[in-house]
């Protein structure tokens, strides 16, 4: 078994390696707070946009702290229910983790930095602005936001102006959207066995994404674009999961990369040993799977195996020419 002490090397470059990560996790977080405190760009609208002036609403369908229980609360707990009780391995629960806390901070940071910069009205904009009974908008141009009685510093105004693109679209395609990978990775997806009940579990989180990217239009908090693009920015998803696992298409899809403190080492060669010098084989017991140079699926090592036989000799036709025959 592999020990976790301190003094051993191998440990000391993997709490450094996967530390890195956790550190840009971290900043990217905060990142995010921070840019939220910054007001957004006040854009200028018009008074007779029908698109900003429907009805607001205090009560949203998929409220913030709903969404967290959604988008992170419920990955979690598959990863965690998935990878230690049926795979039994902590290194594939802290892959996972760790590569579902990288895709949702990296969608938020980015989401928040361009709601700052875009500053686009929510559909409900006018209704948060309260401008005076028979406002126009000037001769010769479009109101801004000092036609408004709603203090502009408040948060139904700061708010109001952080339209584009949805926050919840791109947290729940991202955190949802990373929980389908996941399961399409643990169930072999594309093994070439057609079974349909794969692509059904792979698509029920998907879905539930596409749910609550749905209920932010009929809150009326975003338009259909905003929520198009935000749905575009969760699939850093798919970037995060390949991180730490393979290609869904992949003969070892269900098990994440190998330990960066163990890949590489010659020791560890042919499966590895741990410290007592014993084989650990493929599978250890922290879930570790050495990547071997293996074909992709029983389709490419079908082809591999037809590439190495030989050729059948040449056709002969009546007429002299000849012919060979590949397959």
């Amino acid at each position: 078994m592999l020990s976790f002490k301190w003094k051993n090397p191998h440990t000391r470059r993997l709490v450094f390696s996967y530390g890195k990560d956790w550190l840009l996790v971290f900043i990217m977080t905060i990142v995010f707070f921070m840019v939220d405190l910054i007001p957004p760009f006040h854009r200028e609208f018009s008074l007779q946009d029908t698109t900003i002036m429907y009805t607001y609403t205090e009560n949203e369908t998929v409220p913030p702290w709903s969404l967290a229980l959604i988008c992170l609360v419920a990955p979690m707990a598959v990863i965690g229910l998935i990878s230690l009780c049926f795979q039994r391995s902590i290194h594939d629960f802290h892959s996972g983790v760790l590569g579902l806390c990288l895709a949702l901070s990296m969608t938020i940071m980015l989401t928040d930095i361009i709601k700052i910069t875009s500053g686009r009205p929510r559909p409900d904009f006018i209704s948060r602005c309260q401008p005076p009974a028979g406002s126009v908008d000037p001769p010769l141009g479009i109101s801004n936001v000092s036609i408004c009685t709603t203090p502009i510093d408040s948060h139904i105004m700061v708010d109001g102006y952080k339209s584009f693109p949805s926050g919840h679209s791109s947290f729940s395609f991202a955190g949802l959207g990373y929980t389908a990978f996941y399961l399409g990775g643990k169930m072999h997806m594309f093994d070439e066995r057609g079974h349909t009940y794969k692509c059904f579990t792979f698509a029920f989180p998907s879905l539930g994404a596409i749910l609550v990217a749905i209920s932010r239009t009929c809150d009326y908090r975003h338009h259909w674009q905003d929520v198009f693009i935000g749905s575009l920015l969760g699939t850093i998803a798919y970037f995060a999961y390949r991180q730490y696992y393979p290609s869904l298409i992949h003969v070892q899809c269900d098990a994440p990369y190998a330990m960066r403190s163990l890949a590489g080492s010659p020791d560890l060669e042919d499966g590895g040993r741990d410290d007592d010098g014993n084989s650990m084989g493929s599978n250890n017991s922290l879930g570790v799977r050495i990547p071997q140079h293996e074909p992709y699926s029983d389709y490419h090592l079908q082809q591999q195996q037809r590439n190495k036989s030989p050729s059948p000799p040449p056709i002969t036709f009546a007429n002299g020419s000849a012919r060979e025959d590949r397959y």
